[in-house]
């Protein structure tokens, strides 16, 4: 099933994440942890830097396996774009068939994430490997003004002092990648 996923993300530079999470705890009950490893994927057909479209297979603690595509970009104010999930039981035979129809793995990505859930938003704080600390903050069926004056709030009320972004975790390590002699792609 197709929706839109609307979020903000947020490079942290002040606190650190655990004095965040502490603090968070303080009001709010974490819903999971998870240790996510994304596999992403290049089309043989079109170019995704272009298009700007991503196609991933996630593993979420080991055992749950998804594969998700993401469409391009609908907005400069937040990241909201299509996103189509599906439940995937074996990555090995998954990784084959992406392979066998000529998709071409790209990077990997690893985290920590916590997730806290506040009114009708998603809290998530980020440990990314190679990237940093990060905050993203989705909307659950929300408009962008909502999902907007949702973050500003929470960034004042915890005193987060961080840097917005548009870019994915991806795009964020080719960034960084291909500012570093010997990237670390497959």
């Amino acid at each position: 099933m197709s929706h839109i996923e609307r979020e903000i993300k947020i490079k942290l530079i002040s606190p650190k994440l655990e004095d965040i999470e502490r603090k968070l705890n303080e009001k709010y009950k974490p819903i999971n942890e998870e240790y996510q490893v994304d596999i992403y994927y290049n089309s043989p057909v079109r170019d995704f830097r272009k298009t700007d479209e991503a196609l991933r297979l996630r593993v979420i603690n080991n055992n749950m396996i998804e594969l998700t595509y993401k469409g391009p970009k609908l907005s400069q104010q937040s990241k909201s774009r299509e996103e189509i999930i599906v439940k995937v039981d074996n990555l090995n035979s998954m990784d084959l068939i992406l392979q066998r129809l000529g998709f071409i793995k790209t990077l990997k990505i690893e985290k920590i994430r916590k997730n806290y859930k506040i009114d009708k938003f998603i809290v998530s704080l980020d440990k990314v490997t190679d990237l940093g600390e990060f905050i993203e903050i989705e909307g659950i069926n929300v408009k962008e003004e909502e999902l907007t004056q949702f973050v500003n709030t929470f960034l004042k009320e915890f005193n987060i002092l961080g840097e917005k972004t548009l870019k994915s975790y991806l795009e964020l390590l080719i960034d960084k990648l291909e500012k570093t002699p010997n990237s670390n792609t497959y």
